[in-house]
This record gives structure tokens, C-alpha cells and sequence, in this order.
């Protein structure tokens, strides 16, 4: 399908990449399954079910990028802060440790990889006849910037409710621990503001872009909303590859999913993401001396702030889930379904 396809459907003018085409647009293509495409399955004709593998094969590649580029940089950072070129080295936890508590260790161990999962998203939408704008989502949608504040404000109470109750049921594990005296050690040495930047800004970008830009945009128009955010926020989840870390951000990934099928766009969650984790790190730093699990309490003015500002900000979510309704309906044979409570992506690539 090229851009000029004239099965591809037009975009709706407020930039919602979820708007759905009007069915004499689909059905009045030449090309007839192609066109039954562009209606989610549930609503296709003849059973036909849209592509979907490139949603389960462009994750798969960024793993191994991922993968892959995090074992150079550990090697190179080995090499250059240690001065040790023995690889066997690697199979130690201490030569880990000590390349993650430098501070040039740190950021090539924990950015270059994140930058492969943006890598992998944005060279995927390029094939597609949509902008790339459109594909990832990186549109106004139908909610007010007012309410991207809001979901900024309720993502940390998310976070810090599902990791205080599963803090319950499992204990931490060695790398969230490693991790946690990392981050205490950069923020006693004057690094916290620069540590908050990269943490908050680099996954907020890198992972949002494939897993609710690329995925969960392609899941919910080749399904439903309800499979579209569940599959997208399972991948966001493992990809932390980490068990306890893994069930403690799920959570977090079905919020952001929700918020970004539902205002049909990706800014809101980024910005929430990147709050969520900035405000993790000063947590981890301002927390009591000697305390160190990332699943505890942290500081008492942190958590009343975050609870605070988490309640004003989920009620203005709701408000803004309610009021803000996706104003798309899907015309099939002459009757106009209603979209129910998402935006349903128009295109197939």
C-alpha cells in the first residue's frame, strides 16, 4: 500500500490518529480485502482478520537490540572505566556495579539501548503509508493539554500504590536493590538532578514511542481497545526483564495505555512517564538512610506530595475520560456503530 492508496483513510482534522474511516471510504476501494483492513476485526466483513505480526516482530527486534547493544556497552564501559578488557570479568556482579557508579559507566550502559527501542519504532513506522506522526501517535488528540497535567500528576500514586501493595507479597530483588544504591550513590554525589533527567527522559521517550506509540496504536485497530492495551502493557512490563520490577510497573503500563487510547495521544503519557520515573529517583535519594528498597515508603513529604497531587490529578483523568469522548463512529452497512469508549486507529501499517 503506498500513500496515495486510495484505500488509505483520511485523517480526522484534529489529528486524532485513531479516527475511523466512514465506510463508503472503505468500501468503495478497489481493492476489497485491503480495504476490509482498515475496520477493526470485530467489525470486519467475512471474518477477515488484519496483519498483526509486525506488532509481535518489531518488539522482538528491539529486544535483541536492546540485548545485543547493552552487552557492548557494558564491555566498552569496562573498558574504558576499569581499564579491564578481560570479558570474563563480566560474569562478576561487582564489575557491573562498579561501571554503573561511574557516572560515564552509567549512561552508556543504561541510554544507548534505550535508543534501539526508539530506533526500532521509528524505522517501522517509516513504512507505513501513514505520517509517522500519525502512526506513533504523536498527535493533540482529543483531550486538552490541561489534562496531560493531570495524567502527569496521577501516574506517580499509580506507581507508588502498586509497588506498596506488592511490597506486601514479594521482596525486592538483587538488581532493583543494585539499582537503588546506584541511584543513592550518583544523588550523594552531586548527580540527581542530571541521573532524574535521564531516568525520567530517556524510557519516557524510548519506551513509549514502541510500546504505546507503535504496538498498542497497531493492536487496537487490528483488535479492540481492551486486547490492544493489555498485550502493549504485558511487552512494556517484561521488557524490564526483571520479575518484581516486571509486576510493579504493570500497573503504570495499563494506565498509560488507557490514557493513550483514550485522548488518542502519546504526549500525555510521556510526560507522566517521565514524571513517574524523575520523581522514583528523588524518592530513592531522600528516602531514610540505609533504607533501599525501591517498593518501600519513601520520604513522608514525597508521599503525601504524590498523594496529594496523585488524587487531584486521577479525578481530573476520570473527568476528562467522560467528558472527552471520541467523537468517531464506524458506518457499517448503512448504520453508524458507535466506537464505544476508544478511538479506533485508521490505518494498516
Amino acid at each position: 500500500m503506498s500513500p496515495s492508496d486510495p484505500t488509505e483513510s483520511p485523517v480526522e482534522p484534529d489529528g486524532n490518529p485513531y479516527a475511523t474511516p466512514a465506510a463508503e471510504t472503505v468500501f468503495d476501494s478497489v481493492d476489497q480485502p485491503a480495504a476490509l483492513e482498515a475496520i477493526p476485526v470485530a467489525q470486519a466483513v467475512g471474518g477477515i482478520r488484519p496483519r498483526v505480526w509486525t506488532a509481535l516482530a518489531v518488539p522482538a527486534m528491539a529486544l535483541v537490540l536492546c540485548v545485543f547493544v547493552s552487552t557492548v556497552m557494558i564491555f566498552v564501559a569496562m573498558v574504558l572505566v576499569l581499564g579491564e578488557s578481560d570479558p570474563r570479568a563480566l560474569a562478576k556482579p561487582a564489575t557491573l556495579v562498579s561501571i554503573m557508579e561511574s557516572r560515564l559507566g552509567f549512561c552508556l550502559v543504561v541510554i544507548p539501548p534505550q535508543l534501539m527501542l526508539l530506533i526500532s519504532s521509528v524505522l517501522a513506522a517509516q513504512f507505513s503509508p501513514v505520517e509517522i506522526r500519525q502512526r506513533l501517535s504523536l498527535v493533540r488528540g482529543n483531550w486538552p493539554v490541561w489534562t496531560w497535567l493531570a495524567v502527569a500528576a496521577a501516574a506517580p500514586l499509580v506507581g507508588l500504590v502498586s509497588s506498596l501493595i506488592l511490597g506486601q507479597f514479594m521482596i525486592e530483588s538483587d538488581s532493583l536493590k543494585m539499582m537503588s544504591d546506584v541511584f543513592r550513590d550518583h544523588c550523594d554525589s552531586g548527580f540527581l538532578l542530571p541521573l532524574a533527567l535521564i531516568i525520567g527522559v530517556t524510557p519516557a521517550v524510548c519506551e513509549e514511542l514502541l510500546f504505546r506509540g507503535y504496538v498498542q496504536t497497531r493492536l487496537i485497530r487490528s483488535f479492540n481497545p481492551v486486547i490492544g492495551v493489555t498485550i502493549a502493557s504485558v511487552m512494556f512490563a517484561a521488557f524490564h526483564m526483571d520479575f518484581v520490577h516486571s509486576v510493579a510497573v504493570l500497573p503504570l503500563g495499563f494506565f498509560l495505555g488507557f490514557v493513550v487510547a483514550r485522548s488518542g495521544s502519546l504526549f500525555p503519557a510521556m510526560l507522566a512517564h517521565f514524571v513517574n520515573n524523575a520523581i522514583s529517583v528523588v524518592g530513592v535519594a531522600f528516602a531514610p538512610t540505609g533504607e533501599t528498597d525501591v517498593l518501600a515508603l519513601p520520604a513522608v513529604m514525597i508521599s503525601l506530595s504524590i498523594l496529594g497531587a496523585g488524587m487531584i490529578g486521577g479525578a481530573l483523568v476520570v473527568f476528562a475520560a467522560i467528558y472527552y469522548r471520541p467523537q468517531t463512529s464506524v458506518a457499517i452497512g448503512g448504520t453508524n456503530a458507535d466506537a464505544a469508549h476508544f478511538s479506533l486507529p485508521a490505518e494498516n501499517a
